[in-house]
């Protein structure tokens, strides 16, 4: 009896789980970034300090096949290509870089160690 009566509530409770979310039409992705391969000669062009709005300083560097972003004299992040000009870090900061390498844009700035700014701040830096 009790195994049948489980059972019956089992099918109803799975009978209407549909209908609670017919509404929900979204769809949701969860990933990492698509990375990319760079030559290490490809990211000599960034390797620099660009000063950024609030006055603060972000430096580009590499190590061997590495390649990091550093703010002030905060700890290096490291960073990885999604193409030959925009790299993101595991926190989800994403560089643009532009004009020839002369400007860089940064979104989610404040995600950076000592960024002065929120988690998602756009910030445009130069040489």
């Amino acid at each position: 009896m009790k195994t049948t009566l489980f059972g019956v509530v089992a099918a109803l409770a799975f009978a209407t789980l549909p209908a609670a979310h017919a509404d929900d039409t979204s769809v949701q992705i969860k990933g990492g970034h698509a990375r990319i391969h760079i030559m290490q000669e490809d990211f000599a062009d960034y390797k620099n300090a660009y000063q950024l709005t609030n006055g603060q300083v972000l430096k580009f560097s590499q190590r061997q096949a590495h390649f990091y972003a550093q703010v002030d004299k905060g700890e290096r992040v490291e960073i990885f290509p999604t193409a030959r000009d925009q790299f993101v870090s595991d926190a989800g900061t994403r560089f643009d870089f532009s004009d020839e390498a002369q400007t860089v844009g940064v979104a989610n700035f404040g995600r950076l160690p000592l960024a002065k700014a929120t988690g998602d701040a756009i910030v445009m830096a130069k040489r």
